[in-house]
């Protein structure tokens, strides 16, 4: 017969326990992350963008991603009849240099679509300073801190009784040239927060 101490049974125990709710935390995260991945690609239903030269439609994560793999199957879809590419800059200098921030790129045009701004960003961020002076109102911003919207953003994710909502900033929308259909509009919370002009 064999005899199992007490502190060890306890410790592994414990430690069962604290792993199966770290576990439940990673896949609450995943959750999480998946539906927001899941609204950006849906966005491209609800929301026309004008007319450019680029090749791919751009969805851009400025900042620590938090997605990972997550959102990489995205790019085994399309938007507006071309192939959806994703890019991640882990800083505004990353940003700032690419030529999806605003440059003429050699062959082409090529912008952000849609950028996602990750909290590590979001909290001191600007969008004014995000985008330097360069054209940024074809761009859909998306944040997800709960200040985003009011502070520029156009569209911020925040968590309302454990589910995800949208809010977005109708002023910084008038600025931009995209329109956004009144679907997406009746389910999001409208703030009026700064524009982007």
């Amino acid at each position: 017969m064999k005899i199992i101490h007490l502190p060890w049974a306890l410790f592994g125990l414990t430690f069962l326990l604290f792993s199966q709710l770290l576990l439940a935390e990673d896949s609450d995260s995943n959750v999480e992350y998946k539906i927001k991945a899941g609204y950006l690609y849906n966005f491209t239903k609800f929301v026309t963008w004008p007319e450019d030269n680029s090749q791919t439609f751009n969805l851009c994560i400025l900042g620590t991603d938090p997605f990972g793999s997550l959102i990489d199957p995205i790019e085994k879809r399309s938007a507006f009849g071309r192939p959806i590419k994703l890019f991640r800059f882990e800083d505004l200098n990353a940003f700032r240099q690419s030529a999806l921030s605003g440059h003429e790129a050699p062959s082409n045009n090529q912008q952000c679509h849609i950028l996602f701004i990750d909290a590590s960003l979001d909290n001191n961020f600007s969008i004014k300073n995000v985008f330097a002076g360069r054209d940024g109102d074809r761009t859909l911003t998306v944040g997800q801190n709960e200040g985003f919207a009011r502070r520029g953003g156009m569209i911020g994710f925040v968590q309302r009784q454990g589910k995800i909502k949208l809010q977005i900033n109708m002023n910084a929308l008038k600025y931009s040239h995209l329109t956004i259909s009144a679907k997406l509009l009746e389910v999001a919370e409208l703030v009026e927060g700064q524009g982007n002009d």
